[in-house]
Order: structure tokens, then C-alpha cells, then sequence
């Protein structure tokens, strides 16, 4: 596979989403913030990220894939030490927010780029490119725990701005905007969105959910949570599937449903396998997702349809978190049939893909 670079860039790139979360205590404390409220820190970085996909992918049509791409780590390199620099919550907001921007400019670009270097196996390609955001994941829940509250930030940007230098040889492709009509899209990005959702509603609130109803320690319900990140390296690993003769759509289908429903296990004493079954096909489904855009678009025009379904399954799916706090006890069954719900349009753009 070529594009080890872009890989390497999505594992740093991946940190970012996760190494905030053990470090909003700290901010709680030294910043002064309400309990209440501290769910706006991570929501901030979705906001930025989810609403600037569109707009990203546009830049890329006038500056090329690689610039933006480039653009996007340059933000995202300054914005940890403008995070550590935060004396108060509207700029902790402000700044992590703009990380999400930054997030928003390397995510489609650097999946569009790995595309059109692997235009016979997109598949498996951007199979690894999710595998190593599952990776970088993992890294980023662990990263104040390795390097402490102060040095955290600083090696964030030195290794993001690092990333940065090695990718700058990447072909400067230019998408086609007039991809970004393509109706198909739209209705796929709606209809994954909800099992998007649910895995992130899974990562956010499973230890609260653990500690309250399952009377686990918060300790042990984190470190379960930490495994449906694990689980999602071999999801990822298995979408070689979608290059097969296995036809691409029926394997989004199954691995949806798979990547969904077995989130009711968390009521049960099998909630570890739970976690496990909806890690592994939940990311399988959302790569092979990306796969099915890489052969409707094909090649650098990837970037258009990843930026179009990224900002969907963001901006819908995101809303799943104070949705699935709301019901409490019940969050795991509302989240699936809202989920399910929205995934049933997949059944509107079916007779009209032939993957």
C-alpha cells in the first residue's frame, strides 16, 4: 500500500480527538468550570471539525489536496499550546475548536490522497486509514498519562507539526467541486450517521453510564471504553473485505447492524462483548463506507464525498451524546432505534449502487 505518510499524519491527527478528555478535570479545576458544562469541550472540537468538512473540501479544489492538507496540520500543530495557554472557558472553546478546523482540512484531503495513490485496493487503503485513527485514539486517552499536563501539549505540536514536513512531497491533486451534488452521498452520510453516533455515545458517556446503573468502578468502566477503540483496530484491519468478491453494500449492511445492535449487551453482564462486537463492525461499517465513495468518486475526487459524508455523520451523529444522556438507563436502546431509524434510508439509494 502507498501513502505510509498520510498513515503516520492520521495516527498524530487521531490524538487530537482524544487527549483533551482526561485532561477536562484539570481544566475544571484551574479554569473554574461548572460540571455541568464540561461537556461543551469536546462538543467544541466536533462543532469546528463537523462544519468545516464542506468548506475544506472546497479550499482543495482551489489549492489542491496536499496545501490543505498541510494548512490543516499547520492549525492543528499551534492549537494544543493555544489550549495550554487558556485562562479562560470561552477561549479553552475558541481554541479547541480550532483544532477541529485544522481536523477538518486533513481529514478528506489525506483520505482523497491515499485514494488516487491506491486506485486498486481503496478498500483496504482507507480500511488502514481508519484502523490508524483507532490507533492514534488509543494513544491520545493515554497521553497526559505519559507525558503529564505540561509537556503533553508541546510534544503534541511537535510531533504534529513533524507530520506536517514529512507530507509536503504528496501530489497537489485537485478535486472536482461538482462531486459534492452527488444526492447518493448525501442520503448515505443521513444514514450512517446514527451508527457513527452510537459508537462515539459508547466512548463518551459508557463509563458514567457503568458507574451509575452497572455500580462499576470509574477506573474499570474507562479502561472498557478504551477497548472499543482496540476493538476498532480490527474492524478497520478487515475492510481487505470490501476489495473482494463480497459485494460492498451487503457487507455495509451487515457490518451496520453488527456495529449497532450489540450495544444492548451493555445492560447484561456481557457488556464487555458488547463493547468488543460494536468496536469491530462498527468501524468496519464506516470504512467500508468510505470505500463505497472511493469507487463512486473515484481518486482525488474521493475528498468531496469524504468531506460531505464526515460532516453529516459529525453534525447528526453528535447530537446522539445529550440525546443518550437525556434517557439515562434507557440511552442504549434510544440511540439504537434512532440509529436504526435513520439507517433504514439506506433502502433509497440502494437499487441505484452497484458495489
Amino acid at each position: 500500500m502507498k501513502g505510509l505518510r498520510i498513515i503516520i499524519a492520521r495516527v498524530i491527527y487521531a490524538i487530537h480527538w482524544f487527549y483533551l478528555a482526561p485532561l477536562i478535570p484539570y481544566f475544571a479545576i484551574k479554569l473554574n468550570i461548572s460540571f455541568r458544562v464540561l461537556g461543551l469541550i469536546p462538543f467544541s472540537f466536533f462543532l469546528g471539525s463537523g462544519i468545516m468538512q464542506v468548506p475544506s473540501a472546497y479550499l482543495s479544489t482551489k489549492i489542491g489536496l496536499r496545501n490543505t492538507l498541510i494548512l490543516g496540520l499547520v492549525i492543528m500543530s499551534i492549537s494544543p499550546l493555544l489550549v495550554a495557554s487558556s485562562s479562560n472557558f470561552i477561549e479553552l472553546l475558541i481554541f479547541y475548536l480550532i483544532d477541529g478546523v485544522g481536523a477538518s482540512m486533513f481529514f478528506s484531503t489525506g483520505g482523497g490522497i491515499l485514494a488516487s495513490l491506491n486506485k486498486d485496493s481503496p478498500g483496504l487503503a482507507l480500511g488502514i486509514y481508519n484502523t490508524a485513527f483507532a490507533i492514534g485514539g488509543l494513544i491520545g486517552l493515554n497521553w497526559y498519562s505519559a507525558f503529564g499536563k505540561d509537556l503533553s501539549f508541546y510534544i503534541l505540536s511537535i510531533l504534529t507539526f513533524a507530520s506536517l514536513v514529512i507530507n509536503i512531497s504528496n501530489p497537489n491533486l485537485k478535486p472536482n467541486w461538482k462531486m459534492i451534488r452527488d444526492y447518493k452521498i448525501v442520503i448515505l452520510g443521513i444514514a450512517l450517521a446514527g451508527i457513527w453516533g452510537v459508537y462515539y455515545a459508547i466512548g463518551e458517556l459508557y463509563p458514567s453510564f457503568a458507574y451509575y446503573y452497572m455500580h462499576l468502578s470509574l477506573l474499570n468502566s474507562s479502561l472498557f471504553a478504551s477497548l472499543l477503540l482496540a476493538s476498532s483496530i480490527i474492524g478497520g484491519s478487515l475492510t481487505f473485505l470490501a476489495d473482494r468478491k463480497i459485494r460492498k453494500f451487503k457487507l455495509l449492511i451487515i457490518s451496520a447492524i453488527l456495529g449497532s445492535i450489540p450495544s444492548l449487551l451493555l445492560y447484561s453482564e456481557l457488556y464487555v462483548l458488547g463493547i468488543l462486537i460494536t468496536g469491530i463492525f462498527n468501524e468496519l461499517a464506516i470504512s467500508v463506507l468510505y470505500s463505497i465513495i472511493a469507487v463512486l468518486q473515484k481518486g482525488a475526487n474521493t475528498t468531496m464525498g469524504l468531506a460531505l459524508i464526515n460532516s453529516l455523520n459529525i453534525l447528526v451523529g453528535m447530537n446522539f451524546e445529550p440525546l443518550a444522556s437525556y434517557f439515562g438507563y434507557y440511552m442504549w436502546i434510544v440511540v439504537n432505534v434512532v440509529g436504526l431509524l435513520l439507517f433504514s434510508l439506506i433502502l433509497i439509494v440502494r437499487q441505484n449502487i452497484s458495489v
